[in-house]
């Protein structure tokens, strides 16, 4: 399990890389579409690739956050539970999470095959919305795998639940 673990932490960390230089895009395309509209020279279909690639720098992340354990997480009820009570309460969450992202995994691969079969395409620039959909199921499934190892890890006694790192 442990090479697997390193092996989705390297995913991750790429998929995570991918989502920095999407977001740098972004920025860059953002301000140069600001400063050349100030000389009525508009970049044609902007909105649209920044759209894109916010949904993957959204979606790429997810699994880095994960594993960095960087989601908001809200401790004040489990603070007070019984350290028993707070792995129940982490089976549940992290069952439920990764049930969640299943369901997001399979509904964006689902709806890309429809647009792909559509031949659905953005209004200006005629992008395909299907390879962004599938990036949103990949990165998903990869947060499953993260959680799952996680989970795996509290189950055997090898971690303590993130919420009990701060003890």
């Amino acid at each position: 399990m442990a090479s697997g673990s390193i092996q989705i932490r390297r995913l991750a960390d790429f998929l995570n890389l991918i989502a920095g230089w999407a977001l740098i895009i972004m920025t860059f395309l953002t301000c140069a579409d600001v400063i050349l509209r100030m000389f009525r020279l508009p970049i044609l279909g902007t909105f649209e690739i920044v759209g894109f690639l916010g949904a993957v720098v959204a979606s790429f992340a997810m699994a880095h956050t994960t594993i960095m354990r960087g989601h908001v997480a809200v401790e004040v009820l489990t603070q007070k539970l019984s350290d028993n009570a707070q792995r129940i309460i982490f089976v549940i969450t992290s069952a439920l999470s990764i049930v969640l992202f299943l369901l997001l995994a399979y509904e964006c691969l689902r709806f890309g095959n429809d647009l792909r079969i559509e031949k659905e395409v953005s209004l200006t620039l005629h992008i395909p919305f299907f390879p962004v959909l599938y990036g949103i199921s990949f990165s998903s499934l990869i947060v499953c795998i993260v959680i799952f190892i996680d989970f795996w890890k509290v189950l055997l006694g090898k971690e303590k639940p993130w919420f009990q790192w701060k003890k």
